[in-house]
């Protein structure tokens, strides 16, 4: 702030003096009319007639004095004191007439020693100008200052904040280890002290999410083997108990496999969305994989329903991790499947779009079942998001197959996208980058 200030008062100085030097002369056309009233009285003198020379000063709507060699009126006219005292700071036409208002004495040389020596009106006075010059310029130094210091100081703090948003995207990608002090690289204080601030971030994160990750690998075991035991438990008593208490032990044994589902689903997600998932992005033939899963999927569908598979008018790779294109086409069939209802057609159709310059495969399920309120609509993809908990109770949902469909997506850099269609059912879209957009 001091060396704004500092540099306003210097090129506002500076401005001044250059002002003074350019405005506070007279302009033009009084130089001009000055020059002809020198002429005249030259013409006067030449006559000789100093009672007709005294009318003609007289006349003059300027006060002014014809003088000789030691400064004394030619004619009987009587000068007033102040003027006498004032010839000691004559001007020449051309001189500076100073940055105050006032009328000082021009002395222009005439014929035979004498002197025209005229007092300028205050009104002619250049200082009007330079008034109204000096104002705007002090108005326009200042914003220019403001605005250039402005901008110098934006491009200094921009860098380190694009360096501590890159180290923050880091950060945010799951590169714990990245230390935000050494990707800033600032001398700037408050801007050190914030990056250590995201270091001890980063640390206290990247340690919650190793605890959660033990967490959820010792849970899974203990899950994993009482379940596995259970399992097996299951299908040594259905060899010994009767025909009446088979059933009792058949829906235990159907409660025990949708527990080992729901860990099962549980895994996968917090896999993909802990980033711990080994993506292997390559060209991958879609049409291939989604076919295969509408023909396993066949054998899934309940009474009356229909699945259809309509496949592109021309098959183009697109940029994808196998494993994943499999699940999340598999996830959306088996959602279709569960809430569509009874005699619902549902359909995939594999088609090709392109979006802000990016070409796109696009995979469609969709049906003509009850589809979602609008209100829901945005919530499907959330972890363990149910619209009805009875329903999904009933038919079986855990509210993580599209949760873990969207997760997917992202790490295959594509987008998931759910409507409702205007006929009734709902409509979901994959959309997977092609391989001009890897």
């Amino acid at each position: 702030m001091s060396g704004v200030v500092l540099c306003i008062l210097l090129f506002q100085s500076l401005t001044e003096q250059a002002l003074i030097r350019t405005i506070l002369v007279l302009p033009d056309k009084v130089k001009t009319e000055f020059r002809d009233l020198a002429y005249q009285a030259n013409v006067m003198l030449e006559e000789g007639d100093l009672d007709e020379l005294a009318d003609w000063e007289n006349a003059q709507p300027i006060y002014l004095f014809i003088l000789d060699k030691n400064n004394q009126p030619i004619t009987h006219r009587d000068m007033h004191p102040h003027f006498a005292f004032k010839l000691k700071y004559l001007r020449e036409l051309g001189a500076n007439m100073g940055e105050r208002v006032a009328k000082p004495l021009i002395g222009m040389p005439l014929a035979n020693g004498n002197t025209l020596v005229l007092q300028l009106p205050s009104e002619w006075h250049p200082a009007h100008r330079f008034l109204n010059y000096l104002l705007v310029s002090k108005i326009f130094i200042a914003l220019l200052v403001v605005v250039l210091f402005s901008f110098i100081l934006a491009r200094k703090l921009q860098q380190p904040l694009n360096r501590l948003r890159e180290a923050s995207h880091k950060l945010a990608q799951g590169e714990f280890k990245v230390n935000v002090v050494d990707e800033l690289d600032s001398k700037v204080t408050e801007f050190n002290q914030l990056a250590e601030d995201f270091d001890q971030m980063s640390e206290q994160i990247h340690s919650l999410a190793e605890k959660q990750k033990r967490l959820i690998r010792d849970v899974s075991h203990e899950l994993r083997t009482p379940l596995a035991r259970q399992n097996l438990a299951l299908h040594l008593l259905k060899r010994k108990v009767s025909e009446e208490e088979l059933g009792l032990v058949e829906r235990v044994e159907r409660e025990v496999e949708q527990m080992d589902a729901l860990v099962d689903e549980i895994l996968t997600y917090s896999r993909i969305e802990n980033a711990r998932y080994e993506v292997d992005l390559k060209p991958v033939l879609l049409e291939s994989y989604v076919s295969a899963q509408v023909e396993e999927s066949q054998l899934s569908l309940k009474q009356e329903q229909q699945l259809l598979f309509w496949p592109p008018e021309q098959s183009i790779q697109a940029i994808a991790d196998e494993r994943l294109v499999v699940r999340c086409v598999s996830n959306l069939i088996g959602n279709a499947i569960k809430y569509a209802g009874v005699g619902a057609t549902i359909e995939v159709v594999l088609c090709h779009k392109s979006d802000k310059d990016t070409d796109y495969q696009v995979v469609v399920v969709r049906d003509n079942g009850p589809g979602i309120a609008e209100q829901w609509l945005e919530n499907i993809f959330q972890p363990f998001a149910r619209i009805e908990s009875s329903r999904d109770k009933k038919l079986g949902g855990y509210g993580l197959g599209l949760a873990i469909v969207k997760e997917a997506m992202h790490l295959m850099r594509g987008q998931v996208k759910a409507r409702n269609r205007q006929q009734g059912g709902l409509h979901i879209e994959l959309w997977f980058p092609t391989e001009k957009a890897r």
